[in-house]
């Protein structure tokens, strides 16, 4: 499940970035969770998650074309 996974790294890298006071490195796990949604909402999920949607045909993507998704909303994130 890349959600998990990436949900993993970004509470990680929040975790870092509050030890460390790096306000940059918390808004970048903040926006990369956001981008995770976003894609989400916006109908691009993988099989997983589209098999227990509510949502009317939902785009099902594998998991490299789910990540190059959140790249993508992502970088109109950033």
């Amino acid at each position: 499940n890349p959600i998990a996974t990436i949900f993993a790294w970004t509470g990680a890298l929040r975790k870092r970035g509050e030890l460390d006071k790096n306000q940059a490195l918390c808004d970048f796990a903040d926006k990369l969770e956001a981008a995770c949604l976003k894609t989400i909402e916006s109908g691009k999920m993988t099989k997983d998650l589209a098999l227990i949607t509510t949502m009317e045909n939902p785009v099902t993507l594998n998991t490299q074309d789910f990540i190059s998704a959140v790249r993508q909303t992502l970088e109109g994130l950033l």
